[in-house]
């Protein structure tokens, strides 16, 4: 191999690591962090609850989804979703979170924080000031909520 040849070959390899790296850094930089996934599941699930949005919600919980409410009543992800969809289950206003907080363990995600919703089952007031714990876990490269707790908060 000649010089002219030894150059050429180095700076072809030189750009390919080049692009490689640029291509690798921009793709770092456009993926989302595990944190920002939980955020952005969280607004999507109070958003969907207060606009009985079943279809989102769907996708968000898994299958074996429970949740228990503060009242101590609990719910199977199909019995929720046909309350919101009948009408029974309603909120009025927005549902909003304070002191969010993710802890991450491998796979599993739990999210916990304060809320504040209006809501009512069956005309009867549920919701209100609360704390709240959600379990999220990663499958199939997307996270599903699988079970919730809430419990009113003290004065």
């Amino acid at each position: 191999m000649n010089r002219t040849s030894a150059v050429t070959a180095f700076m072809t390899l030189a750009a390919v690591a080049l692009v490689t790296i640029a291509t690798g850094a921009s793709a770092q930089r456009g993926a989302r962090e595990p944190i920002d996934e939980i955020r952005t599941l969280e607004q999507q699930w109070n958003e969907a609850r207060t606009r009985a949005d079943v279809a989102t919600l769907d996708r968000i919980l898994d299958d074996g989804w429970t949740v228990t409410h503060a009242n101590g009543t609990t719910d199977t992800k199909a019995r929720y979703l046909a309350d919101l969809k009948s009408g029974a289950r309603r909120f009025s206003g927005e549902v909003s979170e304070t002191d969010f907080r993710v802890r991450f363990y491998g796979d599993t995600a739990i999210a916990s924080g304060s809320s504040e919703s209006r809501v009512t089952l069956n005309g009867n007031a549920q919701g209100g000031s609360l704390h709240f714990t959600r379990v999220y876990v990663k499958r199939n490269g997307g996270w599903r909520m699988v079970v919730t707790q809430a419990t009113t908060r003290q004065p």
